[in-house]
């Protein structure tokens, strides 16, 4: 018998297949149909080739695309490439393949469906990753009017992720389990990829690795198949043979079991953790799914236990999934949005993870390749740790797990690695300013490019280590460790004066990339200072002259933050450090434009990170962006995970403004809604064993906050916005009405009304009243693939001068284009600068038409209310 593997590189070439019978192998396995539930998060779309489709678990991946062909992996090892389905009907002589005639694709948290649609048959391809078990599972859903094959193709690689390696792998097909036997000369690496229903099996060379793709047929019995899966299990490991065999049969006979466990964990997970309700539901999902994303990076291998990973993508011809190995910085950052989510138990893995690793003289790991275990990676490689960052970011890590968890075990077990971390990175400081350095083998923002050329220090490096010595102060104090807390805050008061003094451009009027071994500064505008502005760590004058910088189009594109302005000379848009666009750092904008009380600024960034989610990998988050164009680079990680986490933190810390301190029984909650949001629910926010529901209604005049608490009480510092030039201030809290309650700043940006109470009650309202005063709604782009950077940018809203009823908005934007921006007021305006394009009760709405130039141009619209 012969056939055409449909799915494989090897194209029509005919391979010899061994037929096999039902009866000399005993009955197949029977997997019985079961209801594939509906996602309240599902993304469903047509097929896009060449587009990433991802089904992730905690030890096994499908790395492949929306038309079908994939990667499969059982960590540590990429056990296939090229799997893929055919399809064999009396009609045509040759075989349909498969990403031919795929045309819709169903992402789904806990499982994937892609459906293969033809004149004379449907297949739904359903993918499942299980949570913990070490395979993969495809369960098709077979309806066909004609006779119907199914061919399975894949090339064999049983090889362990770059840069591990080894050889004598072969393939040969098992009858009795109708499996494909994946191994190699020592049988310590195995795998079986297979089906009960196969029926024929391609043959290869005895004990080599073969050339041609490797092919089993299934024969469809159409019977059966109206009440039964066809499944097609995937199982792999560090292990005995026989281990892997039970793991494959365990696989199908247990499916719905698996799909089942899959899906309770996915419902924790969503309805457990922090989840906000408000009137942007694209928003609300694409924060669903970043949890799911950040979900996904825990990752264990059997030989190295279970971390954080960075990412996952497809290898290609090599053995590199992505960034699917364990990278400290970016567990770290991504741990920030995790404790804000509740994803605590998946952060403490990834802490004690890392501290595992650590080296004798403190530093902790830059990356851990999946491979480690088998070969001198933390000796004969250059790459375990690479950076100077990693270490600072891990105590950081530490201490806000610790403040949003209360988990002091946790910070008890790992002290003794904290004071490592600590010491090591007092070796990187030997001028005495107060600030890590830079050099050979300690990296901060820069790894590639000119910009990095000649750097001391840069201010990314400068700002987590200030960052980490607040951490290292707090915990001190914590464990009565008054000295060590002393000499870390009198090292912070050191590094921080170094910071807002030496790296500040006053003729720039911005903060420089870095300190230069010359003791000249690097002046480039940059991204990093955000890093900096997000921690809260910035004059906040001069933080606010360097975040409008980074607010205008030279940093700041419509779909997200360069790394490099666009107009200095090293400014190359497709370049890794030196002008792509980073989710990742575009957080870092978006929290810093939020902490310096800009939300006008930090909005629109948060809503293109929520796009992302939808237009490329559904669900999923590329790793960078050209900084020219609306599309990934080619070289992008498809499902970064510090991609995902920006679009949380900005949103819970920034946005929504949360900071629990489990420890002292405290939370602080200080909301910058877009002024359009009438009503905003954040559930399932959490301090320590506290959670708190928080529903949030507001109209032209009036707020009210609602708190729901379920678990021990805690103390809650609520601080709330109202608009420039708001007055007659009323307020309220819990059962009674105090006008003199709360502590009122007015400045010319915003009035901040602060407010603070003991949640005893289970329910506690807040509400406040007030006249007048203007509130702008942060305008948003609505992005399409491919385009350029064209958007407005408001630079500035705020009362103009000391004199209330007059406001001044300072926008950005393309010159002899016209933009509509949105004010909600009940006042009547009077405008210069701009036309009245339409009025309602609550919001006006002003059309600004840019004068002209050259490139960018900034325009100011001054505001007055009529008497």
């Amino acid at each position: 018998m012969t056939a055409s593997p449909g799915g494989g590189a090897g194209g029509t070439l005919l391979l010899l297949l061994a037929t096999t019978t039902a009866t000399a192998q005993g009955p197949a396995t029977a997997v019985p149909k079961f209801e594939i539930d509906p996602s309240p998060i599902a993304l469903h779309g047509d097929v896009r080739p060449h587009q990433y489709l991802g089904v992730v678990g905690r030890a096994a991946a499908w790395l492949g695309t929306e038309t079908g062909q994939a990667e499969l992996w059982v960590h540590p090892m990429k056990l296939a490439a090229d799997f893929g389905l055919s399809f064999v009907i009396p009609d045509y002589l040759e075989p349909v393949r498969g990403a031919d005639v795929a045309r819709t694709v169903t992402v789904r948290p806990e499982l994937t469906t892609i459906t293969y649609s033809h004149a004379t048959f449907t297949v739904r391809q359903h993918i499942l990753s299980p949570l913990d078990e070490r395979g993969l599972l495809v369960l098709l859903d077979v309806e066909t009017l004609r006779p119907l094959e199914i061919v399975t193709s894949f090339r064999m690689v049983l090889q362990d992720a770059w840069p591990g390696g080894f050889g004598g792998q072969y393939v040969f097909w098992d009858a009795a389990e109708r499996a494909f036997v994946l191994s190699e000369s020592t049988r310590r690496r195995s795998a079986l990829i297979g089906s009960p229903w196969a029926t024929a099996a391609s043959e290869h060379p005895a004990h080599a690795l073969p050339d041609a793709p490797t092919t089993f047929v299934i024969r469809v019995d159409t019977a059966r198949a109206r009440t039964e899966f066809v499944p097609i299990a995937i199982a792999g490991g560090v292990a005995p043979r026989d281990t892997v065999v039970s793991r494959y049969r365990r696989l199908l006979t247990n499916a719905e079991a698996l799909y089942r466990e899959r899906q309770a964990h996915v419902s924790a997970l969503l309805n457990e953790t922090t989840s906000l309700d408000t009137p942007d539901d694209e928003l609300d999902v694409a924060l669903e799914w970043a949890k799911v994303n950040l979900d996904e990076a825990l990752t264990c291998n059997p030989e190295l236990g279970c971390g954080l990973v960075a990412g996952w993508g497809p290898s290609g011809a090599g053995e590199r999934p992505g960034f699917g190995w364990y990278f400290g910085g970016d567990a770290a950052i991504n741990s920030f949005a995790m404790d804000a989510a509740g994803l605590w138990d998946q952060v403490a893995q990834g802490l004690r993870f890392l501290a595992r690793y650590q080296r004798d003289d403190g530093k902790i790991p830059h990356e851990i390749s999946q491979a480690a275990a088998s070969i001198p990676w933390f000796t004969e490689f250059p790459y375990a740790y690479y950076h100077a960052d990693t270490t600072p970011y891990w105590l950081v890590a530490l201490w806000r797990y610790w403040r949003a968890s209360g988990d002091t075990p946790l910070l008890e077990e790992l002290w003794p690695a904290a004071e490592r971390a600590y010491r090591w990175c007092l070796t990187r400081e030997t001028d005495g300013d107060g600030v890590i350095e830079n050099g050979p083998g300690n990296l901060g923002a820069i790894e590639v490019g000119a910009l990095g050329e000649g750097i001391h220090q840069d201010i990314y490096l400068a700002a987590v280590w200030l960052e980490a010595l607040e951490a290292m102060t707090q915990m001190a104090r914590a464990r009565g460790q008054a000295d060590l807390a002393r000499e870390t805050a009198a090292l912070r008061e050191r590094a921080s004066a170094t910071l807002n003094a030496s790296y500040w451009r006053e003729p720039d009027g911005h903060h420089a990339f870095g300190i230069l071994t010359s003791g000249a500064t690097n002046d480039n505008l940059t991204v990093w200072p955000a890093t900096a502005a997000a921690f809260g760590l910035l004059d906040s004058t001069r933080a606010d002259r360097t975040l409008t910088k980074l607010a205008t189009d030279s940093i700041t594109a419509d779909w997200g933050a360069r790394i490099l302005s666009t107009g200095s000379s090293l400014y190359d848009p497709m370049h890794y450090n030196n002008g792509a666009v980073w989710p990742f750092v575009t957080g870092f904008v978006s929290w810093g434009q939020y902490r310096y009380r800009r939300p006008w600024s930090g909005f629109g960034l948060i809503d293109a990170l929520a796009q992302l989610t939808f237009d490329w990998a559904r669900g999923r988050h590329p790793e960078l962006l050209s900084g020219r164009f609306y599309r990934p680079l080619d070289t992008a990680v498809p499902q970064q995970f510090f991609a995902t986490s920006m679009l949380l933190s900005p949103v819970v810390m920034g946005l929504v403004g949360w900071e629990p301190d489990a420890p002292r029984g405290r939370a602080r909650l200080a909301p910058q809604l877009p002024p359009h949001w009438d009503r905003t629910v954040i559930r399932n926010l959490q301090v320590g064993a506290t959670v708190l529901d928080v529903e949030i209604t507001q109209a032209d005049t009036a707020r009210t906050v609602t708190v729901r608490r379920r678990g021990p009480p805690v103390v809650l510092e609520l601080v709330e916005t109202l608009p420039p030039g708001a007055q007659a201030i009323g307020q309220s809290a819990g059962p009674t009405e105090d006008a003199g309650a709360g502590r009122l700043i007015d400045s010319p940006r915003e009035v901040r009304l602060t407010r603070t109470e003991e949640l005893a009650d289970t329910v506690t309202t807040f509400a406040a009243t007030w006249s007048g005063g203007v509130a702008v709604v942060p305008p948003v782009t609505t992005l399409v693939p491919g385009q350029t950077s064209a958007g407005l940018r408001i630079l500035e809203f705020a009362r103009d001068g000391t004199l209330n009823g007059a406001w001044r908005l300072t926008v950005e934007g393309e010159p002899d284009r016209t933009y509509t921006v949105r004010l909600r007021t009940p006042l009547v305006l009077h405008v210069e600068g701009a036309r009245i394009a339409g009025r309602d009760s609550s919001f006006t709405t002003l059309g600004i038409a840019m004068p002209t130039g050259n490139g960018r141009v900034v325009h100011t619209v001054h505001l007055s209310s009529e008497p």
